[in-house]
């Protein structure tokens, strides 16, 4: 397992709105054609996409680290738990709710 720290406290997203865009549009696919689970827990939520899709996911956790340095992730296989504290973790069940026609937005986007 491989787990990479917050670094900020401050909940924002520095992709530019194109960035943006390409990255939701991923999440999206994503978890359309490929995700397996998606459990809230202390301090967040927990992501299980099917095993085929590791890459994918990985990818899209090494730009979510980028931009949104308030997160915590654990990376385990075809599985991510991101957590943060205060507003932080609401903000991420809100960010990857599925059930709404614009999962995977930004705060304030």
């Amino acid at each position: 397992m491989e787990t990479f720290h917050a670094t900020s406290d401050t909940i924002a997203c520095t992709l530019t709105w194109d960035d943006l865009k390409e990255t939701v549009s991923a999440w999206k696919k994503l978890l359309r054609l490929s995700l397996v689970s998606r459990e809230e827990i202390p301090g967040g939520l927990r992501l299980t996409v099917d095993p085929r899709s590791e890459a994918a996911l990985r990818q899209l956790i090494d730009i979510e680290r980028e931009c949104c340095g308030w997160i915590t992730f654990q990376l385990d296989g075809p599985s991510v738990t991101m957590t943060a504290t205060g507003d932080g973790e609401s903000t991420i069940r809100e960010m990857w709710d599925v059930k709404r026609q614009d999962c995977c937005s930004r705060p304030g986007g």
